[in-house]
């Protein structure tokens, strides 16, 4: 098949895509960044994973007294301060559940996250966040799970000082034993194989898109070149077929050159030969027959009468 450039550019942005495309599970594989920068990880201590743990099984009752907390326990872990501000934002915090199902069924848990704001030495603020997707469906029993979610980014106006704050509002089928909390800051970059991908996609299935077309418009064309040619089959009186003359119709649409312009030099030997036919038809002596010649005719003779 012979591939003209349009179609050779489609192939290559084709190929292109579909590679980028295949590299996306290999880069899905890598740990996911949820900002520019990860500025610090935590592990819960054991006997705050143990009261969570308690709160989850409903074996223990929360009577702390710090009643101005949106938290469900009201008791929630409150980490060490960070610098933020502009040039850092916005700020994500991600939350990872470790535990066991305790019975087959669907696992969930559902907590809060935020940041206690310091906006003076002896005053702070609380901004709180739901933090959902923590859950399984059909877990085992016994089932070793690790859930992870993050929370809605927040950006900070001017430099301040904040701590990350987390805290358990309910636990369903899980019996609860590690807790992590991860600070990032900026704007997650996307993965190169997903933005070549993002870039590349629709370039591919619009090059597809036109090398298909091409494709079919030119099986057409050497379709119609490879046909035989019918011709019309003429018929005669009483419906005889009259056979067709294949060279005939050839000769009927060749172009025949025109005839050449007439010279100088033909002109002048046109009219010599016809001088010399005159000249010897002239010469030719004219011979009377005297057999053939008749007396001149007499006239009538005219009656008396007339007038």
């Amino acid at each position: 098949m012979d591939w003209s450039r349009g179609s050779r550019i489609g192939a290559l942005l084709g190929a292109a895509a579909l590679c980028a495309v295949v590299a996306i599970p290999a880069a899905s594989r890598e740990p996911r960044a949820h900002g520019r920068e990860r500025l610090a990880q935590y592990r819960l201590p054991a006997e705050t994973i143990a009261r969570y743990a308690a709160l989850a099984a409903g074996s223990v009752s929360d009577d702390s007294t710090r009643l101005n907390s949106m938290f469900a326990d009201r008791s929630p872990w409150v980490g060490p301060e960070h610098r933020a501000g502009v040039g850092r934002n916005p700020y994500t915090l991600v939350l990872t559940v470790g535990g066991v199902a305790r019975v087959t069924g669907d696992v969930h848990s559902q907590w809060q996250a935020g940041w206690e704001v310091y906006e003076s030495a002896d005053a702070s603020r609380e901004v709180l966040m739901a933090v959902s997707g923590l859950a399984r469906k059909r877990a085992a029993a016994g089932q070793r799970l690790t859930l992870t979610a993050s929370s809605p980014p927040v950006s900070f106006r001017g430099e301040r000082k904040v701590a990350p704050m987390l805290g358990l509002v309910q636990s369903r089928n899980l019996d609860i034993d590690d807790v992590r909390l991860e600070v990032w800051s900026g704007t997650a970059p996307l993965p190169w194989p997903v933005e070549a991908a993002s870039l590349l996609a629709p370039l591919g299935v619009a090059a597809a898109g036109m090398w298909g077309v091409w494709g079919m418009a030119n099986r057409r064309r050497l379709a119609a070149r490879s046909a035989p040619e019918i011709s019309p089959v003429a018929k005669g009186p009483g419906g005889t077929v009259i056979a067709d003359d294949p060279g005939a119709h050839r000769r009927a649409v060749e172009v025949t050159d025109p005839p050449p312009a007439p010279t100088r030099d033909h002109e002048l030997r046109v009219f010599e030969s016809l001088h010399q036919v005159l000249r010897v038809g002239l010469a030719v002596e004219t011979v009377l027959d005297a057999a053939r010649e008749r007396k001149p005719r007499k006239g009538k003779k005219r009656s008396a009468d007339a007038p």
